[in-house]
């Protein structure tokens, strides 16, 4: 079964430590319940990698910086 991090989307390989979430999917007219699970990774998940032909966020432009041509 592959797991995947509910924080970072990626797979959680054999051997890594994790943290297993369990949630009520559905209750049984008998009174049983029906769990569902989440996984998460125990360490800091790695910040994922943008592809290759996004370009960085670089922000919004601040007037403050000063760059460009100045009036006189």
């Amino acid at each position: 079964m592959t797991m995947i991090c509910e924080r970072c989307y990626a797979p959680i390989g054999e051997g890594e430590s994790l943290v297993r979430l369990a949630h009520i999917d559905h209750a049984h007219p008998d009174g049983s319940v029906t769990w569902m699970y989440a996984y998460v990774h125990l360490t800091v998940c790695a910040t994922p990698r943008p592809a290759p032909h996004e370009r960085p966020d670089t922000g919004s432009w601040d007037t403050a910086r000063g760059i460009g041509g100045y009036r006189a």
